[in-house]
């Protein structure tokens, strides 16, 4: 485990979490504003969890799978039972959320998120429908299942441009692509986002040649390399409103998010000394689940109060709503974390792993 890193994945998922906070819209135009300019454009952290997780699975599994240390079934079975059981239960809790649709879409629109299919569907009635940010975790599984594929074909060198080449494509694709499909291809589609799960594992190959020799090993270095990393990630969000948005779903947000996650991997600078607190590192380690919970909160949030006006005496502030929004959402992680994450995901690697 990388802590620094760890704990960053709370402040990203923190992020996607503002920029679903749409009821502060309805405030005072300052907080109106302050989600207009700033929230919304937390969806940028979904972008650091696709390039974070190439790293991270390189991290751990690139010499293992390049080896036969580990074989892919098992490195599919332990991606499988850290995702899917959280995946499972927030998928039937959305569940009361969906009536309304005619009985056959809904019933392909389940068959596609009980398999992780929807992200490959390019309509947000599909692939947003049920726990809208599970989206995510289709493209994910797709790169799971992709990683040994591209971990081997990188193992050829002369690969290497015909990656590079797809990636570096995108930006040219986007000019030619009509702006109503920028969403559903270029921040959707893994087919398309599986470029950030790519340059997560390209940048992972750079640490490792690099790792021994790098100047970010110095202390000074690392503290001066990891303030202006935050920098300029701070300065990319100050000016992304002179960026036409189907660049900012894809690849804007590369550069500032390659070099953050390259300098805290290094984990030697005052900042990471920071980040590896143990509380930051338990709240990174609770992400997944505030990720994939939060949406849920405030959706069924947004319902009660249709169905018990009382409640909404209770918080008559939306910044008061916001707040205990956030609060559920945390205890609720903490609390899936322990009590269904963990025990779950031992659960399925003690049922259908490999026997002693």
């Amino acid at each position: 485990m990388i802590k620094p890193l760890t704990s960053l994945r709370f402040f990203f998922a923190f992020m996607v979490f503002l920029s679903h906070l749409w009821l502060l819209k309805d405030e005072s135009p300052f907080l109106r504003d302050l989600y207009n300019n700033i929230f919304y454009e937390g969806y940028i952290g979904v972008s650091f969890f696709f390039i974070l997780s190439g790293f991270v699975l390189s991290y751990n599994y690139y010499d293992r799978l390049s080896t036969g240390e580990t074989k892919v079934r098992q490195f599919g079975l332990a991606r499988f039972a850290r995702i899917y059981p959280l995946h499972l239960l927030t998928l039937l809790v959305a569940i009361p959320l969906s009536f309304g649709e005619n009985l056959y879409s809904w019933v392909t629109k389940l068959f596609l998120n009980l398999f992780l299919l929807q992200s490959f569907v390019p309509s947000d009635n599909i692939y947003f429908f049920f726990n809208s940010v599970s989206w995510s975790i289709s493209d994910e599984w797709f790169f799971y299942l992709m990683f040994p594929l591209i971990i081997y074909f990188l193992l050829k060198r002369k690969n290497l441009m015909v990656i590079l080449s797809f990636i570096l494509l995108i930006p040219l694709m986007l000019l030619f692509t009509d702006e109503g499909y920028h969403e559903k291809l270029f921040y959707i589609s893994p087919l398309f986002r599986i470029a950030d799960f790519t340059l997560g594992i390209l940048l992972y190959k750079v640490y490792k040649k690099r790792k021994n020799t790098a100047w970010l090993n110095n202390k000074r270095n690392a503290t001066i390399a990891e303030i202006g990393s935050i920098l300029l990630l701070s300065l990319f969000v100050v000016l992304h409103n002179y960026i036409p948005q189907g660049y900012r779903y894809s690849c804007y947000y590369w550069t500032p998010m390659i070099l953050l996650i390259y300098t805290f991997s290094y984990s030697k600078g005052a900042i990471s000394n920071i980040l590896s607190n143990k509380i930051l590192v338990f709240l990174g380690e609770i992400s997944f689940g505030f990720y994939m919970i939060h949406m849920l909160v405030i959706r069924y949030y947004e319902y009660l109060p249709q169905k018990f006006a009382a409640l909404k005496y209770l918080f008559p502030k939306n910044y008061i709503e916001a707040i205990v929004v956030f609060f559920v959402t945390l205890i609720l992680s903490m609390i899936t974390y322990k009590w269904y994450e963990t025990p779950a995901n031992k659960f399925i690697k003690k049922k259908l792993g490999p026997k002693p």
